[in-house]
């Protein structure tokens, strides 16, 4: 075969659903998202080529960061509901508090 009748796009097609099982998602492969969250973070630091781990130590790091954007985002969500809640309290039913009088 010579390269005039190679179609890169079909090439490139064929190479995402081959990995995709032709468009399935990720997340019905993998249905607990803390594993899913897990390996997707493993194959990034796998892939990042200047951090050279071994896949026993991406895998203990993954572990490491899931729990620290766990920590993170429940932080974060904590403070959302106590502003939320905070906010059912102001007098003014729209939350102006200039316009409190």
């Amino acid at each position: 075969m010579t390269d005039e009748n190679k179609n890169p796009a079909a090439d490139i097609a064929y190479l995402l659903a081959s990995f995709s099982d032709n468009g399935r998602s990720l997340r019905s492969f993998i249905n607990n998202p803390q594993e899913l969250g897990i390996c997707i973070i493993t194959a990034g630091l796998l892939a990042n080529s200047k951090l050279m781990l071994r896949p026993e130590d991406a895998v203990k790091s993954s572990f490491e960061i899931y729990a620290n954007i766990q920590k993170h985002v429940a932080q974060y969500q904590s403070m959302q509901f106590a502003s939320t809640v905070e906010s059912c309290f102001n007098q003014n039913p729209y939350g102006h508090p200039e316009l409190n009088d």
